[in-house]
């Protein structure tokens, strides 16, 4: 599906982009400033399993730790909700903003989602809209759908189909 680059903190994942069809691109996606000097074995493992989740195999990719220190709680909170929906699953945003503590706060839970900072890792593409439909995605609709295909889900750009 293209290049992703993460990077890594003391052993601790802080920032990570959706695939891009470049190199530079995806390294750009990540915000932060990268040392390619380091072979971290963090990173080494995420490669590993990232090889195998395009591949289509089940990989359980919230394995690898992250660091969401910085972020505002109900942000923090939602992202750690999100890390809890198993590969090859959805839930709503909905359940996400009651999984965060703020039962009323889906739109919220969509906004944490859109500000992932480490995507895949926390799978914000497996939170949809109610009724089934997709919802946004900061990678485009299509790359939501590309990735709830490769789960297992039957999509279009708009919506799950059962």
């Amino acid at each position: 599906m293209g290049w992703v680059a993460a990077v890594a903190r003391r052993g601790r994942l802080v920032a990570m982009s959706l695939p891009s069809p470049a190199k530079e691109l995806a390294v750009a996606a990540c915000g932060v400033e990268a040392d390619f000097g380091l072979r971290d074995p963090l990173l080494a493992a995420l490669a590993d399993d990232l090889s195998r989740y395009f591949a289509g195999q089940p990989v359980d990719l919230g394995r690898h730790p992250v660091d969401l220190c910085g972020h505002p709680p109900f942000r923090r909170h939602a992202l750690l909700a999100a890390c809890e929906i198993p590969y090859g699953e959805v839930r709503t945003y909905g359940w996400v903003a009651r999984r965060a503590g703020r039962p009323r706060g889906a739109r919220a839970a969509g906004q944490a989602m859109s500000r992932n900072p480490i995507p895949l890792v926390i799978p914000c593409h497996r939170v949809i809209a109610a009724g089934d439909r997709l919802g946004g995605f900061g990678g485009g609709l299509q790359m939501k759908s590309a990735l709830l295909s490769l789960e297992g889900h039957r999509c279009d750009v708009r919506r799950l189909f059962p």
